[in-house]
């Protein structure tokens, strides 16, 4: 008989091992859960306030320099060839409204050269950039050649400024950089 009861005291005491080691797990299950349904929530988020053509959810903006032709030319974030094969590329560790906005597209040799004509941009020149937010508008102020090896132009800025980068024809090491101002 004692065998019997030492037998049930085992169990019991095993029960209520696993139903403390339930209640207190739990709530921490329940948070790590409610953490991961939240930061899916927020990159959903993100995701929805970064696009802004609802065909095409790569789009975060458009740019538009009409004395250069250009016209709603697609801004997608990244800069790796698959997005400036199609868009203007975003450089992903700059400013998407306040500060340094930096992008980059082709101008040649893809069928998304869409700063083919920057090479022709002057002082004065109007910039228009277009995001969800807000429109915001720039005045070309600055028109230089860099190395490709000089990323001092993404730098955070102060001022609001919009930077664009293409290359240079027939200079492999070079880069156009043109500057516009906020205004």
């Amino acid at each position: 008989m004692s065998k019997k009861i030492l037998k049930y005291v085992v169990i019991a005491i095993f029960v209520t091992v696993i139903l403390i080691l339930a209640l207190v797990l739990k709530p921490k299950i329940n948070d790590k859960e409610k953490n991961t349904e939240e930061n899916k929530i927020v990159e959903e988020q993100v995701v929805e306030t970064l696009s802004l053509d609802k065909i095409d959810e790569n789009i975060i903006g458009y740019i538009t320099i009409k004395d250069l032709g250009i016209e709603k030319a697609p801004i997608a974030d990244g800069t790796d060839n698959k997005i400036i094969g199609k868009y203007v590329g975003h450089f992903k560790d700059t400013s998407y409204l306040e500060g340094n906005v930096c992008l980059c597209s082709h101008n040649r040799g893809s069928k998304a050269a869409y700063f083919e004509n920057l090479k022709n941009a002057k002082n004065g020149m109007k910039i228009e950039y277009i995001t969800k937010y807000e429109t915001k508008n720039y005045t070309i102020s600055e028109i230089k050649q860099i190395e490709e090896t000089d990323f001092s132009i993404l730098e955070p800025t102060e001022e609001n400024q919009i930077t664009l980068i293409t290359c240079i024809e027939n200079q492999r090491t070079k880069r156009l950089c043109v500057i516009a101002k906020g205004e």
